[in-house]
């Protein structure tokens, strides 16, 4: 196969949820109202912007990274530049096999573009590119799964999320409660496992401590939205869930440095606002118009802006507790 599935991990069946809430892979829904959305992948259309061409430096040699929410949107960008970067190994986790394998062909279709334009050698993309099926708002369920996979893991990357379109009075408390579950209590969760598969692996070290170099970092990145600091009307969930989400980055870069004697966890998070995603096609060009003008830069980022912060944190051994806001001078507005 030109994929490794890693993990399958069985799913819960159809829930009471469902009908409402939808998969998202973007960091910032409308201020102005949330509505419903289609699922997309990888492979649909994208509205091209004037992003400079990114120029690999080689940066994530040699490191492992898992990003959650890796099929599609922001998940896939990063996904995408960590590759390009030189990470020696991609573990995108999703809920559903058939897109998560459609995501990996599109990352070895692009990592080979890429380097045949660049003329320069690569080794096998498809041996780098692992899956792990898995449904980040249960876990729990998973758990162990998850804490092996993590064994190598160097650079954990927090971008999957759900949401859904209702004003907090019209809401369904399961509802409610899987949104938490998903954005905030999953990542909370693969936080937890790395951290702890890292004590395991620190600790089966130290017998070759005299042989051994300054190791990296362990590096959480976690995608928050523009939400958590912004208010707006149809996402109250999303919003806290987000919100949650600069809270564990920062607590979690403080306890890790508190607690962990001879290991380095840096935690991060990225703040995205208005990115071009699938979802912005529903806009009339009239809402693109006025949404634009509230942007200073007015325009929408690029799913490979973020990307580009991702790989600044990932990289940077000095960046922690550092909260990016992607958003175009928004929320300066």
């Amino acid at each position: 196969m030109a994929v490794s599935l890693v993990a399958q991990v069985r799913m819960p069946g159809p829930s009471l949820f469902a009908r409402s809430v939808n998969d998202i892979r973007f960091g910032c829904l409308s201020l102005a109202r949330i509505r419903h959305h289609r699922c997309f992948s990888s492979t649909q259309s994208v509205q091209k912007s004037s992003v400079t061409r990114f120029q690999s430096a080689d940066r994530l040699s040699g490191r492992t990274c898992l990003i959650t929410g890796g099929s599609s949107g922001i998940g896939y960008a990063i996904a995408e530049r960590f590759l390009q970067e030189s990470a020696s190994s991609i573990i995108l986790v999703g809920r559903s096999q058939k897109r998560l394998e459609a995501a990996a062909a599109d990352l070895r279709s692009s990592a080979g573009e890429i380097h045949s334009t660049e003329g320069t050698a690569s080794s096998n993309v498809s041996d780098r590119i692992r899956l792990l099926v898995g449904d980040v708002g249960e876990v729990a369920s998973w758990m162990r799964e998850l804490e092996q996979e993590m064994a190598k893991v160097d650079i954990l990357v927090n971008a999957a999320g759900v949401s859904f379109s209702s004003i907090l009075p019209r809401s369904e408390p399961a509802d409610i409660s899987h949104v938490l579950r998903t954005n905030l209590e999953g990542a909370m969760l693969t936080s937890r496992a790395l951290i702890r598969a890292a004590i395991r692996s620190r600790v089966r070290s130290r017998k070759n401590e005299d042989t051994e170099a300054i190791p990296f970092s362990k590096c959480i990145i976690n995608v928050s939205s523009l939400l958590a600091v912004k208010g707006g009307t149809g996402a109250v969930p999303y919003a806290a869930s987000k919100a949650g989400i600069l809270g564990l980055t920062r607590s979690v870069a403080v306890e890790a440095s508190a607690s962990l004697k001879d290991l380095i966890i840096r935690s991060n998070a990225i703040v995205p606002g208005y990115i071009e995603t699938p979802m912005i096609s529903d806009f009339t060009p009239g809402e693109m118009s006025r949404l634009k003008d509230t942007i200073p830069l007015h325009r929408f980022g690029d799913p490979r802006e973020v990307a580009d912060a991702a790989v600044f944190l990932a990289q940077n051994e000095y960046a922690n507790n550092c909260v990016l806001n992607i958003d175009g001078g928004l929320s300066a507005v």
